[in-house]
């Protein structure tokens, strides 16, 4: 029985050919968005770059991008197809600096993990777009025995792609369509075993993340950055839910800025590949 959590419901059966479309369509962070998490990790915690940990890395393909920055990369993810995936991607000289384990990210500090990265030795832990499928409040005191003291967390999550240009209206209006049907196919939601879950995510996009909280006996220098909040970040809209949203905000004073630059991330995708996009999103349908 498939885990009862809306993306991992669908790709936890899928092989290399999915995550292989899944790396081509998703958005791939650019350099300055890696150096970002350096500079702060830099400026507010130690300067020790031993390891980091990609939680929910998938094919990966982030935690590849981060060997740049510390000595040893562990990427985790409860899907073993991906993780098959990732270390056929990975390159043999990469593979000495790596390691990948599955694992949920609520039990990972019972996971089997290399002497290098016990808990309380890891540097820098990434959750890559996947904290919305977790329980929150349980992964953060995972997440904060990882980390050695002075150790940084990093937390991110793109949503929908937000369409530029002549035909901008016309093409965003077209995704909402699509994506909102998209999710009506899981109908009915609200009601089965599957809701509650469900409805976690949808609250914690609804909110930008805001509702999770994080509190300060734990996490110091807080902060949290929205890009482009004009736009919803979750992937449809109201009406692709048979429950209603709420906004939640658990944030304190100071820990919030906005950021409007649509130049950021930005790319030129074909019809194939935004096709491509939704398929990974909901992978059930594709």
């Amino acid at each position: 029985m498939a885990p009862d959590r809306p993306f991992t419901s669908g790709a936890i059966d899928s092989g290399s050919a999915f995550w292989e479309s899944y790396i081509a369509s998703r958005p791939s962070p650019p350099e300055s968005f890696f150096r970002l998490i350096d500079t702060y990790h830099h400026d507010h915690g130690s300067q020790r770059t031993s390891v980091a940990h990609d939680v929910g890395t998938g094919p990966g393909n982030i935690a590849r991008r981060l060997l740049p920055y510390f000595d040893y990369v562990v990427g985790s993810d409860l899907n073993g197809d991906a993780l098959a995936v990732a270390k056929q991607l990975t390159q043999a000289e990469q593979m000495k600096r790596m390691a990948f384990i599955k694992s949920p990210a609520e039990e990972l500090l019972a996971a089997p993990s290399p002497e290098i990265a016990r808990p309380g030795d890891t540097d820098l832990v990434l959750v890559s777009e996947c904290i919305p499928l977790l329980d929150a409040p349980k992964a953060l005191e995972v997440f904060e025995k990882m980390l050695r003291p002075g150790g940084t967390l990093a937390i991110y999550f793109y949503g929908r792609p937000i369409f530029l240009g002549d035909n901008a209206a016309e093409c965003n209006g077209l995704w909402a369509r699509l994506a909102d049907c998209a999710v009506q196919c899981f109908h009915p939601i609200k009601g089965t075993p599957s809701y509650s879950s469900y409805h976690r995510s949808a609250i914690t996009l609804h909110s930008w993340l805001d509702n999770i909280e994080l509190p300060k006996q734990s996490w110091k220098q807080v902060e949290r950055i929205k890009w482009n909040p004009e736009w919803p970040l979750c992937f449809c809209g109201p009406a692709g839910y048979d429950f209603e949203l709420e906004v939640v905000d658990r944030t304190q004073d100071g820990e919030s800025k906005r950021i409007f630059d649509h130049d950021f991330w930005t790319r030129e995708m074909s019809a194939q590949q935004v096709s491509g996009y939704l398929s990974s999103v909901f992978a059930r349908l594709s």
